[in-house]
C-alpha cells in the first residue's frame, strides 16, 4: 500500500485561486492605504505589485506530478506487474531502491517504452527546469523554450494524469481517504 499526503489537481487549482484572490485583495488593501504592513511600507505599488506574485501554486502542482510518477515507480516495483515499464522499473530499483532519479531515469523510461507519450512528457521535463529555476533563486536566465504560468503549468500536468497510465494505490491526506485505485 502507497500513501501519501496527495492532492488531486482540481484541489490544487481551486485553492491557487482562493489563495490568489486573496492576497490580491490583501494587495489592493496595502496599495489604497487600508492595511498598514510595514514590510512593504518602502515599496513603490509596481515593487509591491511584484512582491505578491509567487510561484507558489506552480511549484505545488510540479510537486503534484513528480509525487505521482515516484508512486507509479514504486507501486510497479513492488506490485511486480509484467509490462516492459514495470520490469526496467524493477531493474533499476535492484540499483536505485527508492533514490532513483525523475527526469534521468523514471521520465527516460516511460519515454523508451511510451514513445506515444513523448511530447507530454517532454513538456513536463521543460516545466521541471522552470521548477527548478524558480527553487534555486533564479540567478541564471533559463533557456525554458516558453512561458510557464499556472495555466500552462496546469494543462501540462492534467494531460499526464489524462493519458499516461500512472499506477496510484491508496492515497490519503491529513483529511482522510481521497480515493483508492486499484491498477
Amino acid at each position: 500500500m502507497i500513501v501519501a499526503n496527495y492532492q488531486e489537481l482540481g484541489e490544487i487549482y481551486l485553492y491557487y485561486q482562493t489563495s490568489n484572490k486573496s492576497l490580491l485583495f490583501y494587495r489592493d488593501n496595502i496599495i489604497a492605504g487600508r492595511v498598514n504592513n510595514r514590510n512593504y511600507i518602502a515599496l513603490t505599488k509596481d515593487e509591491l505589485i511584484k512582491a505578491f506574485q509567487s510561484h507558489i501554486d506552480e511549484l505545488t502542482i510540479l510537486s503534484n506530478v513528480e509525487a505521482g510518477f515516484r508512486v507509479d515507480y514504486v507501486i510497479r516495483t513492488k506490485k511486480r506487474f509484467k509490462d516492459p515499464i514495470s520490469r526496467k522499473f524493477r531493474d533499476l530499483f535492484k540499483i536505485k531502491k527508492e533514490k532513483v532519479g525523475l527526469e534521468n531515469e523514471i521520465l527516460e523510461i516511460w519515454k523508451e517504452e511510451h514513445p506515444e507519450f513523448k511530447g507530454i512528457i517532454s513538456d513536463f521535463i521543460g516545466a521541471l527546469k522552470y521548477r527548478h529555476w524558480l527553487a534555486h533563486g533564479r540567478y541564471w536566465t533559463p533557456k525554458l523554450g516558453r512561458i510557464y504560468d499556472i495555466a500552462t503549468i496546469y494543462t501540462i500536468s492534467e494531460r499526464i494524469y489524462a493519458n499516461l497510465p500512472l499506477k496510484k494505490g491508496i492515497t490519503m491526506r491529513s483529511t482522510g481517504l481521497l480515493f483508492r485505485c486499484a491498477s
